[in-house]
Order: structure tokens, then sequence, then C-alpha cells
């Protein structure tokens, strides 16, 4: 004791009170956490509980119903083709099959002349036929010939009966039908005000016709979809119908599909409690039932939002907690479907904070009371430390700001005194062969052009015409390079045609191409882009002219393009000399090298890649060269890829 009482005497009255503070509100979170923790455990347990018991009611109802059409799938299997007599009410109907027109529906759903309809009964029942110039419109439906068809009509109408039969009997279903592949329909039950033509158009829409057209379950399994009638009215929520369907055929061949429409008081779920709703989801998340209107931020029209997808499914447990549900589901174990509990959190949390709130209300006024007091003084304390904190961390932001500075003015001089080292040099290297070649052409002219022959004279035209140009060009390409490394040419994109832009500079290598024999073959498409047309322009001219320059006469060049996500590559493809390995290593590694005389001897300056490489930097994009010698090259480049403009 005397040892506690020195240990509480050396720590000081102000930590002790942090201390003791400190302990009651953390036995007080922990006291607070294990109740609401076991409340809202209780409450999932009960939720869980009640689902699994609507499940469990659920899945033999849909259980006995699947069963049902196993069973008539089976008795069509078994039971021998039935005669086809020639009463007279289905000869009639078989004459009004033939004059029936295109958008018309016969139908079989009333007493015969000779009182002996079998479709007539408890449960009314009707077999409609589309006419024989319809079945065409139709996948999967092709009609018979001669005592087959008959054959077939007979078997719809023993089927009618059956359905008729299963619609009274087994609880859960509300309609019953026979899709047959002969383009024959049987349904179950008929009421007068329904439209045949409606009716046949809605079946022929259904998931079970997809069933009869579809190469899918050879084995003939139960199969459940769900089918979206059109609504009422603009504002009528449209909720799949539930629907279950199993093929059907005699042993050899297919005969149609047998398919039941859920009653949808089968598979509305029981009532949940207060503050929460029972959904029953299709296989695609749609709203099948629900025991209440879900939020509208998670179904519209009885179509799950992205967030009603991701929150009902249970895709992440994130979704569940942004979204400030508390959800519980139960996939069905006969149907592709699902039970989902919808609760909001808020209402959950709310329900439990009041059952502790009254036994912790005065502790918390107590403890609220010393927060507040030891608030103020902690309070003074932490200002004083922020304050200087604040003028710490602005003296070091500055200093590292000013560092930076200096470092990005640093490089930015580094790279400035390198550029210039490099365009001095390809000005002295390149620019004196050009000159050198014109110094001598015209000086052999002026002292001897008197003595030479017009033929002399007009290939020293042509030679001194030659160097001109190369010249010219080079000039060209150093002014443009010099502009685009010192930040002198503004760089302004916009959206443009791309077909525009390759016409002009087929346009003006189109000479060059000429005399050479090259054709330039225009494959860019009709897309636009975003980028500098100059800049592009130059691009395309020294590509073309370089694809020309190492071609053979007489052959082509190609200029294509290719979407690649948000950027177009655009190549240029020549078929001439191409490239070894080690020139295509010193291209991409910027290496000096001489340039190298075209397939005529045509002398070029080395800098129209260098210029090509850095406008194509210019627009964020890269530049890439493929070569092989004696095939040819590609050089592609990208550019930002534009939607037309309207």
């Amino acid at each position: 004791m005397r040892r506690l009482a020195d240990w509480m005497k050396s720590i000081g009255p102000g930590r002790l009170i942090n201390i003791s503070l400190a302990a009651g509100i953390a036995l007080s979170l922990v006291f607070v956490h294990a109740e609401f923790t076991r409340g809202l455990n209780s409450r999932r347990a009960e939720i869980r509980q009640d689902l699994e018991t609507q499940a469990i009611a659920l899945d033999g109802t849909l259980s006995a119903i699947a069963g049902r059409l196993t069973r008539l799938r089976e008795w069509v299997r078994r039971t021998p083709q039935p005669p086809m007599d020639d009463t007279p009410y289905l000869n009639t109907f078989l004459e009004q099959v033939g004059r029936t027109g295109v958008d018309e529906v016969a139908v079989l759903d009333r007493v015969g002349p000779d009182g002996a309809n079998p479709l007539d009964g408890p449960v009314a029942a009707a077999l409609m036929a589309l006419p024989n110039r319809a079945l065409a419109q139709h996948e999967g439906l092709s009609r018979p010939e001669g005592g087959r068809w008959r054959v077939d009509l007979a078997i719809s109408v023993a089927l009618a009966q059956q359905l008729a039969l299963d619609v009274r009997t087994q609880p859960g279903v509300a309609r019953g039908y026979f899709i047959g592949a002969s383009g024959l329909v049987a349904v179950a039950p008929w009421h007068p005000a329904d439209s045949a033509p409606t009716l046949m158009a809605t079946l022929l829409d259904h998931g079970p016709y997809r069933l009869l057209t579809s190469a899918a379950n050879p084995d003939g399994h139960v199969t459940w979809t769900e089918t979206t009638p059109p609504p009422a009215t603009a504002d009528t929520p449209v909720r799949p119908v539930g629907t279950v369907a199993v093929p059907v055929d005699n042993g050899s061949q297919r005969l149609g599909v047998i398919a039941f429409d859920l009653d949808p008081s089968v598979l509305t779920p029981a009532s949940a409690d207060a503050g929460g709703m029972v959904l029953l989801l299709g296989s695609d998340g749609g709203l099948l039932s629900a025991t209440a209107t879900p939020p509208t931020g998670l179904f519209r029209q009885g179509r799950p939002t992205a967030a009603g997808l991701a929150l009902t499914m249970g895709r992440t447990a994130g979704a569940v907690e942004r979204a400030g549900y508390l959800v519980t589901s139960r996939p069905l174990a006969n149907a592709p479907w699902r039970l989902v509990h919808l609760a909001p959190r808020s209402t959950l949390t709310w329900s439990l904070v009041l059952r502790t709130a009254g036994s912790m209300a005065g502790f918390s006024g107590v403890l609220l009371a010393v927060v507040l007091l030891f608030n103020m003084v902690v309070r003074r304390m932490v200002r004083s430390q922020e304050r200087s904190a604040v003028a710490e961390r602005e003296a070091r932001a500055a200093t590292e700001r000013a560092l930076a500075e200096l470092r990005a003015a640093h490089d930015e001089l580094d790279f400035l005194n390198r550029e210039k080292t490099r365009f001095f040099s390809l000005i002295s290297h390149d620019l004196r062969g050009p000159f050198n070649v014109l110094l001598g052409m015209t000086r052999e002219l002026a002292d001897h052009g008197t003595r030479m022959s017009p033929a002399d004279v007009a290939d020293f035209a042509a030679s001194v015409h030659q160097s001109a140009v190369a010249a010219h060009t080079l000039l060209d390409n150093l002014l443009n390079w010099s502009r685009v490394q010192m930040s002198g040419t503004p760089f302004t994109p916009s959206v443009m045609a791309l077909g525009e832009v390759v016409a002009a500079a087929t346009h003006d290598l189109g000479p060059t191409a000429e005399a050479k024999g090259i054709r330039i073959l225009d494959a860019s498409g009709d897309r636009h882009i975003l980028a500098d047309r100059t800049m592009v322009l130059a691009i395309l001219r020294n590509l073309l002219a370089n694809a020309i320059k190492f071609s053979h006469p007489n052959q082509g060049v190609q200029v294509t393009s290719r979407a690649a996500g948000d950027r177009l590559e655009i190549a240029v493809t020549d078929r001439g000399i191409g490239m070894d390995p080690d020139q295509l290593d010193q291209l991409y590694r910027r290496e000096a090298q001489d340039s190298r005389p075209g397939t005529l001897g045509e002398v070029g300056t080395g800098l129209g890649l260098t210029l090509v490489r850095d406008l194509v930097a210019r627009h964020g994009g890269v530049l890439a060269i493929d070569s092989q010698p004696g095939v040819g090259t590609t050089v592609s480049f990208t550019v930002p890829l534009a939607a037309a403009p309207r």
C-alpha cells in the first residue's frame, strides 16, 4: 500500500486524473461495444433463421413444380403418339391455319360443331397456331408435312389437357403453356378476353422460346428464367415473372418446350418486422417480389441500380457498409434466385442504442463533465505545441522549396548547355557537306562552263539543284529542331482530320516520289487527331522522304493508322533496303552516325529522325521502328485520338 501511495504521489495529480479518465472511458467503451455487439448478433441470428424458414418453404413449392414439369416430359416420352381422328372441329382448325393471314393467329378455344372439343373443361385451354407464311419469321420453328403435322397437333391437344389439369391442381402455377417446334402453342388457362396475337407474341418473346431455339441444355434439365412483361403504363413498376421450363422430345427429335409461369403470390415472401424488408431477386438481381417498396436508390422500375446490384448480390462487404444497410442473403436450392433481407443499419443501430441509453445516462453525464474540464487544460498545451510545430514545418518547407528551385534551375541550365553543344555539332558536321558540293560544282561551271556540252551542263545543274535541296531541307530541319528545343515554337493542338494532313504531306513529296517512280498509298482512314498541324506535317514529310529515299524505283510507300486506346498509331511503311539490328540500336540510343545514301545515291542530313523524335515527344507519343534488311522499314508514332467534330 505504501508503495502504491508513493507511486501515486510521484506521478502527480494531473497524470492521475488523466489515467482515471482514460480508464473510465475505456471501460465504458468496452461495455457499450459488448452490449451493442451482442444485440446486433442476436438480431442477425433472428433474421437468418427467419430467412432460412422462408427459403425452405419456397424451395419445397418450386421443387414440386419442377417435379410436375419433369413428369410431363416423361409422360410425353412414354405415351404413344395419339391418333389424329378426322373430327370436324380439328379439320376446321386445320383449314383456319391454312387461310390465316401473316399477322393473324389461328385459335381453337371453344366447343366444336360436334360438341367434342377436349379443350373445354373446368380450366379452359386453347390451342394456337402460327400461319404457314409466318413460320419463317421465327427462328427454330418449322412445320412438318402430311401426317407428322397432324401427329404434332394431336400431341399439342393432349398436352393442353395435361396443362389445364396441372394449373388446376398444382399450387404456385399461374399459367402453363407448350411451345411446339411446329408453330403450335397450347395455353391453360385461356380467358375469353385474351388476345391470341398478343399472347402468341408474348410467349415467343419468353425465355422458354429461346430455350427451344438454343443448342444449350441438351440433357433436358429444368430451366428457371425471369420474363419481364411490358408495362401497362409509363408509371407502372415492371417486375419480372418467374418461369420454369423444360424441353420435351419423343426420343428422336425435340418437340418443343413446356413451361409454367409462377403465381406471384407464391413467390411473395412473408412480411418482415418493422424497419426491414424481404426481397426475392432473380438471377441478374431483378426484383421478382418484395414485402415493401425498396429504396429508389437501389431499385428503379424493378431493376437494380449499380448500388443495388452491388449491395444485394453481395459483391463486397465494403459496398454494404457504404450503402448503410444490413444485408442477409440466402440463395434458393431449386432455382437461381435468392431471398434477401434488407434493413437500414441506422434503424438497427438506433434500436440497440436505446437499450443501453438509460443505464449509461448518469455515468455519461459525469464522464462528460470530466472530459470537458480535461479538454480545456489540454487544449492550451496543444495550441502551444501546434504553433511551434507549424513554425518548424513552414521553415522546413521554405528550405525544401528553395533547394528544389535550385535543382530545377541547375537541370535546366545543364540541359540547355547540352542541347546547344549538340546543335552546333550538327551544324558543323552536316551543313558543311552540301555547301562544299555547291561550291565545287559552281566553280567547275565557272571555269569550264563555256567548253562543256549542254548535256554535261544539265547534269551539273541537276547535281547543284540536288545539293541545294539537301541544304534547304537541312536548314529547315535545323530551324524547326532548334525552335522545339528552345521552346520557340508554340504548341497549339487542335482537332483535325488525319487524311487531310497525310494528303498535304503526300502533295509536298509528290515530285520527289514521281521522279523515282514511287507511288504513295494513303490508307490512313477517316479518323481525327488532337495535334499541332505544323508539327504532324513535319513528321510525315520527314518519314515519307526517308521512305522514298530508301525505296527502290517503281515501288510503293504506304501510310496507315490504327487506334490503340485513346491514342492513334500512324505508320509509314516501305519495301526498301531496310536496316540491320546494329543500325536500329544506334538509332534508338541516338548515337551519332553518318546519313546513309539512298537507293539512287541520295544524300541526307541525319537530322530528320532527331526532329521527328522530338516532335512526337511534344505530343506525348512514342516513336517505334521495325526494319529488316532487304524487306523494308515501318516507322510508327502515336498522337492523341479525337472524336470527329460535329
